[in-house]
């Protein structure tokens, strides 16, 4: 088995007259949580849009868990829990049932899971009544606190979270971070995340991939990007800032195999 779940070469797609990712190769570490970072049109989104299957690359390959995402991307369905930007729950169901659908979709049943999923309602605050009140009716935090336990519930070994905190208070937010660092712990999961908030960057990242204008400038450990683009004040936020601003000519773009 391969050390790597995700290995993308010279991925890259094409909408008209726009490049919107260049050639890029991740390298995924099993384990491990990858945070994928960028400014608003940089390529993430498309990104990871293709590594699930959804979109077909102009050119280049994706490798994920060894499927060929390219050739079969229907065969990565299913296999990958996901938190999308914006709830994919049904509004008109409870989360309990929006839970139990999603639990019947990956072949497992409420009692399979009964003893995790107590665990996390009363982490996150989850009441009885909150759970059996329509999905639309939720606060925005709440219809975040399920569509993420909604996304991890189904055991699968690699997780695609954008923005998991996104819209949380500040306990849920904390919870959400201690969850997931659990589950890559104690369980050996592997996380791509995506996400603006910087305190889930600097706690939870084990490497950093740097999209802009649809390239990837940086590839490596959060102390190194640190050292590459602040190495005056040694604050992560300060190298990702600077990452950002950095004009692509200029940036010390990373060869494969670096990680």
């Amino acid at each position: 088995m391969s050390d790597l779940i995700v290995e993308t070469h010279q991925l890259s797609k094409q909408f008209k007259f726009l490049l919107a990712v260049d050639g890029v190769n991740l390298k995924i570490q099993r384990g491990k949580i990858y945070a994928l970072l960028g400014p608003n049109g940089a390529g993430k989104t498309t990104t990871i849009r293709m590594l699930l299957g959804l979109l077909k690359p102009t050119f280049g390959s994706i490798n994920v868990n060894g499927i060929d995402v390219v050739s079969d991307p229907k065969a990565i369905r299913g296999k990958i829990g996901l938190l999308p930007q914006f709830s994919a729950a049904y509004y008109d169901l409870t989360p309990m049932q929006n839970i139990q659908f999603i639990l019947e979709m990956n072949g497992l049943s409420y009692e399979e899971v009964s003893q995790t999923l107590g665990n996390y309602f009363h982490t996150l605050n989850i009441t009885h009544e909150l759970l059996n009140k329509p999905f639309s009716k939720l606060s925005g935090g709440e219809q975040r606190s399920i569509s993420f336990i909604m996304a991890i519930i189904t055991n699968k070994e690699f997780l695609v979270l954008d923005e998991p905190t996104s819209g949380l208070d500040i306990a849920r937010a904390k919870y959400i971070r201690s969850i997931i660092k659990k589950i890559v712990e104690e369980e050996g999961k592997t996380i791509l995340l995506s996400s603006h908030i910087v305190s889930d960057l600097e706690e939870l990242a084990d490497y950093c991939g740097i999209l802009k204008q649809g390239k990837l400038i940086f590839q490596g450990k959060k102390e190194e990007i640190i050292n590459a683009y602040a190495p005056d004040t040694q604050v992560f936020e300060d190298a990702i800032i600077k990452a950002f601003e950095t004009p692509i000519a200029s940036s010390q773009v990373r060869k494969e195999g670096t990680l």
